[in-house]
């Protein structure tokens, strides 16, 4: 009888979970049931001199334990990188700025934040393998990458400098260094994707972005030169996606039918035959398009065995970039968040840095100061406003266009504020309806010089001429 009481008893007071001891001794329970506590968090004092010690001690201090080198092998860049990441970063967030909390108590140390983020990229870890170094919680820590990813992906001057298009200045000196490295006129880089393994995709975008690799995965588009700098780089197709959907959707598609493009573009002599618009080097999956050199699938003569080694080695810049990108930063073997809008911003806040590595390098290695500045910004004031320099017949067309779009947001905007203007110079059987069908056909012009397949085995043909002519040198 004694014993069913004390089971009865037990069993009551686990029907309501005591939460503290003293509801424990109230209710009669046993010291076993201490088990059944909710674990609360313990709170942790971090030493932020210590770390703040050791940062100073074996990085930034006056004489620091590990030399240069040994910074930019530990952390992907240099100092003088840093210093300039940190500059940005400081006057970008107040997150990464020092000073003092609400309970005046010193923030943490900003270099903390800034090196935790680094290496989480570089090694790709999570966070929790650097804080104890650090004296950071996770919270901070993840804030810390976060903030760090969404600065450099979207700062307007490290995209207008180090993710910037091709201007006509740029395209004159990657086509002269493309002739002295491959020995061919008219190439303007290597165009190609990558997957990047999505490791936390939710699994209700698996059947959107798990392809062929079985596991999901986020594709990026870059165009490189000899010198692995990234001249386009788009990030975000889905890895159900193949080149070829990626290049229906590409921005550097769009360019090419646009025009845009078409302001780097200049005459060129490749074995006797003139050619004026530069061209990719791309594999085989690519149509033929006049802008693209593609293997020959199957080569027979020596001639063509010859041409299809000489792209194949050529095409190996972009699988260069692809291969130097992700051994730099481990993080892109599988990228740890839930949300695809951080995992595009983490790709392109890789790709900014190492275009600036790859600046830095080129200007430390130069020879000569015009080599030190290869990739400076140059302003190409007359080449842009001649987007179409072998279409002369249509910058009349487009002067106007601009014109009409400019009175058709001032009149927009009167409106929104509630002025209502006729203005008869935007009546539908005016000059802009007129202009409308004359764009279409600059489009659809521009869109056939690109599909045309026999200019495509033009530039082969001439390609495989003049590689017999330097081989026979």
């Amino acid at each position: 009888m004694a014993e069913e009481e004390e089971e009865n008893r037990l069993v009551s007071a686990l029907e309501v979970i005591p939460r503290t001891m003293v509801d424990l001794r109230k209710r009669g329970a046993s010291p076993v049931d201490n088990n059944l506590l909710p674990v609360k968090r313990r709170l942790v004092f971090w030493d932020r001199q210590r770390a703040e010690q050791c940062i100073n001690d074996d990085y930034l201090g006056p004489s620091p334990r590990f030399s240069l080198d040994d910074f930019k092998r530990m952390f992907r860049v240099s100092r003088v990188m840093y210093n300039e990441i940190r500059n940005i970063l400081c006057a970008a967030d107040p997150f990464f700025r020092d000073g003092f909390d609400a309970t005046k108590k010193k923030k943490i140390l900003v270099d903390a934040k800034i090196m935790i983020a680094i290496k989480v990229l570089a090694y790709g870890s999570c966070v929790n393998s650097f804080r104890d170094y650090y004296q950071l919680g996770q919270t901070t820590a993840l804030l810390a990458v976060q903030h760090f990813t969404t600065i450099i992906a979207c700062s307007g001057n490290l995209r207008a400098k180090f993710l910037r298009s091709m201007s006509p200045s740029d395209a004159k000196r990657v086509e002269a260094m493309h002739f002295h490295q491959h020995g061919v006129r008219g190439m303007a880089g290597s165009l190609d994707c990558s997957h990047v393994l999505w490791k936390n995709c939710p699994v209700a975008h698996h059947g959107q972005f798990k392809g062929k690799e079985e596991v999901p995965t986020v594709i990026m588009e870059v165009a490189c030169d000899y010198q692995l700098f990234a001249w386009h780089a788009v990030v975000g197709y889905a890895g159900t996606f193949n080149d070829i959907n990626v290049w229906d959707n590409s921005l550097l598609h769009r360019s090419l039918i646009d025009g845009s493009f078409s302001q780097n573009d200049f005459e060129f002599e490749i074995a006797g035959t003139m050619f004026s618009c530069l061209y990719f080097l791309v594999d085989g999956i690519y149509p033929p398009l006049s802008r693209f050199v593609r293997p020959i699938n199957v080569p027979t003569g020596k001639d063509e065995c010859l041409f299809t080694a000489w792209q194949e080695s050529c095409r190996k810049d972009v699988e260069r970039f692809f291969g130097v990108l992700k051994k730099k930063f481990h993080c892109l073997n599988g990228i740890r968040t839930w949300d695809l809008q951080q995992v595009i911003q983490i790709i392109y806040c890789c790709i900014i840095i190492h275009n600036m590595a790859v600046v830095e390098r080129v200007a430390t290695n130069a020879e000569d100061v015009e080599s030190a500045s290869f990739y400076d910004v140059v302003e190409d004031n007359a080449d842009q406003n001649q987007y179409f320099n072998h279409e002369n017949e249509f910058h009349a067309v487009n002067s106007v266009q601009d014109n009409v779009n400019h009175r058709v947001e001032q009149v927009e905007y009167l409106k929104a504020l509630g002025i209502h203007v006729h203005d008869r110079s935007l009546h539908a059987d005016s000059e802009r309806i007129r202009i409308l069908p004359q764009l279409t056909r600059m489009a659809e012009h521009r869109w056939g010089r690109l599909y045309d397949a026999s200019e495509h085995r033009k530039l082969t043909c001439a390609l495989m001429q003049q590689l017999i002519i330097n081989y026979n040198k």
